[in-house]
C-alpha cells in the first residue's frame, strides 16, 4: 500500500485526530489544513472526471476530487454508488479523512486507466462505477483505509457505512426532493372518489328516525274540501 497520502495526516500532529466533537467530527480548522495539503498534489488539482481546475468536492467512496458539476453527476448515482462531500462545507470523521489520504485522483486514474476507463485512458470512456473492476478498486481502497486506521489508532468503518450514517446536516432542498408521497392507489383507497360522492343520496326519513306511515291506532286526518260561499240575488217585485 502507498502510504504517501498519510503525510497530510501525520502533518496534523500526534493526537489531532482524536480531538472530535460530540458527533465524532474533527474541527473545521483541522479539516481545512488537511485538505489544503492534499489538494496541493498535482493530480488532485484537476477534477477526476473533467479538466475543471481546483475541485472542492470529493467522492468519499472512491477517494477522488470532483468539480461542482461532476459532483452533481455522482450525487445522482446515489450514495450507495458514490458518497459526495464538500471539502469546504461538510464535516468529516477521522476515518473519512484517512480514506481520502490513502486515495486520491492519481491512484484512481492509474487503476481505471488500466481497465480502459477514465479520462486518461485511450478510450476516454467514463468510469463505470458499477462494474466488477470498479468494485475491486473500491474494496481495495477500503482495505487500505482500514490498515491505515489501525496504524494511526483510528476507529474505522467502510465508506458505504459512512454514507448511511454520516450524511451530516440535511439540505432542505434535498429533504424536499426526497419526500415520499403516497401513490395514487393508496390515496384512492384512503378517500372516496368524486364519482362515488356524487352518487350518494340524502339520508332517507327512515334513517333519520321518521316513519312514512301513520302511527298504529290512529287514523289519518280526513281532508275536508272547502266550499265557496253562495251569493243569492234578490228577486224583483
Amino acid at each position: 500500500m502507498d502510504w504517501n497520502g498519510l503525510e497530510a495526516l501525520q502533518a496534523l500532529g500526534q493526537g489531532t485526530l482524536s480531538k472530535v466533537n460530540d458527533k465524532g467530527f474533527v474541527p473545521d480548522e483541522v479539516r481545512n489544513t488537511f485538505f489544503r495539503k492534499l489538494r496541493m498534489k498535482s493530480e488532485n488539482r484537476t477534477c477526476f472526471e473533467c479538466p475543471a481546475r481546483n475541485p472542492t468536492w470529493i467522492s468519499l467512496t472512491w477517494g477522488i476530487y470532483l468539480c461542482l458539476e461532476c459532483s452533481g453527476e455522482h450525487r445522482r448515482k446515489g450514495v450507495h454508488i458514490s458518497f459526495v462531500r464538500s471539502v469546504e462545507l461538510d464535516s468529516f470523521t477521522p476515518e473519512q479523512m484517512v480514506q481520502m489520504a490513502v486515495g486520491g485522483n492519481g491512484k484512481a486514474q492509474e487503476y481505471f486507466k488500466g481497465h480502459e476507463m477514465g479520462k486518461l485512458s485511450s478510450s476516454g470512456r467514463v468510469a463505470d462505477y458499477t462494474s466488477k473492476a470498479a468494485e475491486r478498486y473500491r474494496a481495495q481502497l477500503e482495505a487500505d483505509a482500514k490498515k491505515a486506521c489501525e496504524k494511526l489508532g483510528v476507529a474505522s468503518k467502510s465508506a458505504s457505512q459512512a454514507a448511511s450514517k454520516d450524511e451530516g446536516p440535511v439540505d432542505p432542498v434535498d429533504q424536499a426532493a426526497d419526500f415520499s408521497f403516497e401513490g395514487p392507489e393508496k390515496a384512492a383507497s384512503a378517500s372516496p372518489s368524486s364519482k362515488s360522492m356524487g352518487a350518494q343520496s340524502a339520508p332517507s326519513p327512515q334513517a333519520m328516525g321518521y316513519s312514512d306511515s301513520p302511527m298504529r291506532g290512529a287514523s289519518a286526518p280526513a281532508v275536508v274540501p272547502t266550499q265557496k260561499p253562495v251569493h243569492t240575488v234578490p228577486s224583483a217585485h
